[in-house]
């Protein structure tokens, strides 16, 4: 029996397994594909939060035993495990390779001896790109500036070889920024709420903030995950999608409309410790691609804004 989605997105009968499912956009893609009974989610220990029924298996890659759960393989796998901070990537280089380059030629390993058939969707990350004066598409350069870009270009890599050799069934995805509710409050914007927000409650008046110069294209996790669910459905075998919004803020302009919705008065004090020499200093995206799938942004910049500031404000 087909798995009807919200949108109207049908997926075929059978389990779904979602890699790193206890990070930020695994939680949310979880529900986003009505994972239940039947269905799979890994990541290095058993005990996070997933919907019930999913069963929870601790896999860790690239070197970890297969969970025997998994023997059977599954009908579609979204491939989110791996290191997801830019900001850490330069601190172990050859870890974060290990960990997203090898860990993605685990994982095709494995789908290819247990699933063969099934449609992997691979989550790059925006960061293969450099630098551009205008929008990027699937065809502009592949340029990393950090270690993290270059072990995604890699691990893409990895994937077309596997692709080639195999015939699998796969779909490369590179999402440009996104944030939203469970964001690591390590990443910029959440940081930015949880600090707007003790300081709206008495706490310091002032904030320190890296280079808020660069201009990213961010995108709310809600848009996201229905993205990623519409390229399980629809998305053309072997080819490169980018999910962006094609509207470039700098950062300064972020932090400032979340200033203005906290109502507080708080300063930004320049922190040399914070800047990052790998910064590039443009980048937004163009999701044309994923729009002739019929993919469309439900969330303005300022509506998913909003959103985080009330999530945070109900932690904080």
């Amino acid at each position: 029996m087909a798995r009807t989605l919200a949108g109207g997105m049908v997926l075929d009968d059978g389990p779904i397994l979602v890699t790193g499912a206890a990070g930020f956009a695994g939680r949310h893609l979880m529900y986003q594909l009505e994972m239940g009974a039947g269905d799979f989610a890994t990541d290095l220990g058993d005990s996070f939060e997933a919907p019930p029924g999913v069963a929870r298996l601790s896999w860790r890659l690239p070197g970890g035993p297969v969970p025997d759960a998994l023997r059977g393989g599954a009908r579609y796998v979204v491939h989110l495990a791996g290191v997801s901070s830019v900001a850490h990537s330069g601190m172990d280089a050859a870890g974060i390779y290990t960990v997203n380059t090898a860990g993605t030629a685990a994982m095709l390993e494995w789908a290819a001896s247990s699933c063969p058939g099934a449609r992997i969707l691979f989550v790059s990350s925006s960061e293969v790109y450099g630098s551009s004066s205008g929008l990027l598409t699937e065809s502009s350069p592949v340029a990393p500036r950090n270690a993290y870009g270059g072990s995604k270009a890699a691990a893409e890599e990895a994937v077309r070889q596997s692709a080639r050799s195999s015939g699998m069934d796969i779909v490369i995805v590179r999402p440009f920024p996104h944030f939203g509710p469970w964001q690591d409050p390590r990443f910029a914007l959440p940081s930015f709420c949880r600090r707007i927000l003790e300081a709206a409650r008495g706490g310091p008046s002032s904030i320190s903030v890296g280079n808020l110069a660069p201009v990213r294209d961010y995108t709310y996790i809600g848009d996201v995950v229905e993205a990623y669910s519409t390229l399980l459905a629809r998305g053309r075998s072997g080819t490169v999608y980018n999910i962006a919004s094609g509207e470039g803020r700098t950062m300064a302009s972020i932090l400032d409309i979340l200033i203005g919705m906290s109502g507080s008065a708080v300063e930004t004090v320049p922190d040399p410790s914070l800047l990052r020499e790998s910064d590039v200093s443009v980048q937004v995206g163009s999701a044309s691609r994923m729009e002739a799938l019929g993919w469309r942004r439900r969330y303005t910049l300022e509506e998913g804004l909003r959103l985080l500031l009330g999530w945070w404000g109900e932690r904080t």
